[in-house]
């Protein structure tokens, strides 16, 4: 077969192991993002005797395009006025977060007596969660609009930009990087440029742009050049050393200030749901299971680290700036699973030869782990809150009953 004809082929076999997988899922109940990783295991080269995909290095380029157009439906539900609201927030929560969880992760490395580097690394690389997994999880459950979802994924994309500015820092330190502190004061000021800047000149110029091509009332017209705006400061992130991610996420964030934008995101959901399942079958297909053995235990003490570190750093952190208990268990419960990112600071350790060999796929099994749980973990914060509202009513009628005597 030629090339064309086996990426199509991989597309087929995709699609109809993820419809089926998560048709099962759907009647069980269950998240559907836990079925696109169980599909993608199944499909993948890891998984003998299926491995039943042939191009995973193209496979890769589908779930870069789920990325993008997932981050930017999301910044679609969250219009510039939102996050007004939420930004001192957001800063202050990630900054205590963040800190707490470089402090748990030397704690666990002194105890296990793994190097102070490798625990720097790994704290830098817990910093980040997951922008996608969330905004997945969210929207399967409906919870979008939560008063939590709008605080994580504030926290999120300053995260982002937290754990860019510590690799810098770390790479700095450890002389990859020339220049020492002025090295790490210009990736701060690229930071700030890139977000302050296409958010300012963003919402000045492309809802205008938007709302004047909608009125042509050609779908395809503004079908393309909102995806095309998305693709485009993606680009611009990704070559300023962001995850793409954030461009797309901003991006939705600026054409949400258009009058069209509900006729904007109606036009990309059939896109953000098929490469969106493309991005989660790859994940799992790129899980080696034959790996959980070997790294279970690490992965183990990794991901207890994780998931108990966010639960304490962001659930603290929110409750100081006033939010109520039940908002703050969500933003714990829900920021607990490894992001992105984790590879990428990862990665850079093992290249500059700083990190244990060990250290990668520890964090990789671990991020299978947390994002199993991702999805678990979100919908037992929401039980949570709903199990103490009828003992909060039951409170007041008591207190009013009191009065009344």
């Amino acid at each position: 077969m030629t090339l064309g004809t086996e990426i199509v082929t991989d597309l087929a076999v995709i699609a109809v192991i993820a419809a089926l997988v998560t048709y099962l899922f759907a009647r069980l109940r269950q998240p559907l993002i836990l079925g696109y990783l169980i599909a993608g295991m199944i499909i993948g080269p890891y998984t003998p005797p299926f491995s039943l995909i042939s191009q995973i290095d193209y496979l890769q380029v589908g779930a870069d395009l789920g990325v993008i157009l997932l981050l930017f439906a999301v910044g679609l539900e969250f219009p510039l006025r939102k996050f007004r609201s939420v930004g001192k927030v957001s800063v202050g929560v990630a900054a205590i977060e963040i800190c707490f969880m470089l402090l748990v992760s030397f704690g666990v490395a002194i105890l296990l007596g793994w190097s102070l580097v490798d625990a720097a690394f790994l704290g830098t690389a817990l910093a980040s969660s997951s922008t996608t997994v969330i905004a997945k999880v969210l929207a399967d459950l409906g919870k979008l609009q939560d008063e939590s979802a709008n605080v994580m994924l504030g926290v999120l994309v300053v995260e982002d930009l937290f754990v860019v500015l510590l690799l810098a820092i770390l790479q700095s330190s450890f002389g990859t990087i020339s220049g020492g502190i002025g090295t790490v004061g210009l990736k701060v000021a690229e930071i700030l440029l890139f977000v302050v800047g296409s958010l300012a000149i963003g919402v000045r110029i492309v809802p205008r742009l938007v709302d004047r091509l909608a009125r042509v009332r050609r779908d395809e017209v503004l079908l393309l050049i909102s995806v095309g705006l998305a693709f485009a400061l993606s680009v611009v992130g990704s070559l300023l050393g962001f995850s793409v991610a954030i461009g797309a996420f901003l991006m939705g964030i600026i054409v949400a200030g258009a009058r069209f934008s509900d006729v904007v995101a109606e036009l990309t959901l059939p896109l953000k749901h098929f490469f969106g399942a493309i991005f989660f079958v790859s994940v799992g297909a790129l899980i080696d299971v034959s790996q959980f053995g070997i790294f279970l235990l690490p992965a183990l003490i990794v991901t207890a680290l994780m998931v108990g570190g966010k639960l304490v750093g962001c659930s603290v952190s929110t409750r100081v700036f006033g939010y109520s208990r039940s908002t703050s268990l969500k933003v714990g419960l829900g920021m607990a699973q490894i992001g992105e990112f984790a590879f990428i600071v990862m990665r850079a350790g093992q290249t500059m030869g700083l990190v244990a060999s060990f250290l990668y796929p520890t964090v990789g099994v671990a991020a299978a782990i947390t994002t199993f749980l991702t999805p678990y973990l979100i919908k037992l914060s929401h039980h949570i809150e709903a199990s103490t509202v009828p003992t909060q009513k039951q409170d007041m009628k008591m207190v009013w009953r009191g009065r009344r005597q």
